[in-house]
């Protein structure tokens, strides 16, 4: 069955229903580097209205381009710039493998943890698993760098000027994973940062 449903109203819904804790997002996917155009409870993560994807968003549309049939992430760990941690949702609204819109819930456990701290003294082996991390920003630039980092972390380099034309390979295709060339210009920034040119980029990528 499907039926059309304004999102902004959508949200103050959701909002209503759940209460201040909880964080909903729209974002309008056209325009990733402002792509936020409707929030309710924005305090949790400081965002408003013209803030940008995620680095999490970025990768659910890559997903969503290269046919994957589940259009959603239940329960991942998301971390406000205030280092607060939230349990986030996100759905993607797509047509034809394009995505368009993304429904984000970001929910403030901090009350429920404390809570469960208790609990935890008395069932010491209880653990929460975290499947997957996202990090908020107000704006792409900064969005690209925490990407950056995050890649730069995981294949354990340090110095992208320095790196031996394999290693410039693995980051180009391991970066891609993320979404990030889904960012106008960051082909470019990418190319400069580890010393090629675009054309070698992209053909890295293929």
């Amino acid at each position: 069955m499907k039926i059309e449903i304004d999102l902004s109203v959508l949200a103050k819904f959701i909002a209503g229903v759940i209460g201040p804790d909880c964080e909903i997002v729209i974002h309008d996917l056209t325009d990733v580097s402002k792509s936020v155009v409707a929030i309710e409870n924005g305090h949790i993560t400081g965002r408003e209205i013209g803030s940008p994807a995620t680095d999490l968003a970025l990768k659910k549309i890559k997903s969503i381009q290269e046919g994957d049939d589940e259009p959603f992430a239940l329960n991942y760990r998301g971390r406000a710039n205030n280092g607060v941690e939230l349990r986030s949702s996100t759905f993607i609204f797509s047509h034809q493998n394009i995505a368009k819109y993304m429904l984000c819930l970001n929910i403030d456990d901090s009350k429920i943890k404390n809570a469960l701290g208790a609990i935890k003294s008395i069932v010491p082996n209880y653990q929460i698993e975290d499947e997957r991390d996202e990090s908020f920003h107000n704006s792409i630039e900064d969005v690209s760098n925490s990407i950056v980092e995050k890649t730069m972390t995981s294949l354990g380099m340090t110095d992208l000027s320095r790196l031996t034309l394999d290693e410039k390979n693995l980051f180009v295709k391991t970066i891609d994973q993320s979404g990030i060339f889904t960012i106008k210009g960051n082909v470019q920034k990418i190319a400069r940062m580890i010393g090629i040119s675009e054309q070698t980029l992209y053909r890295y990528l293929k």
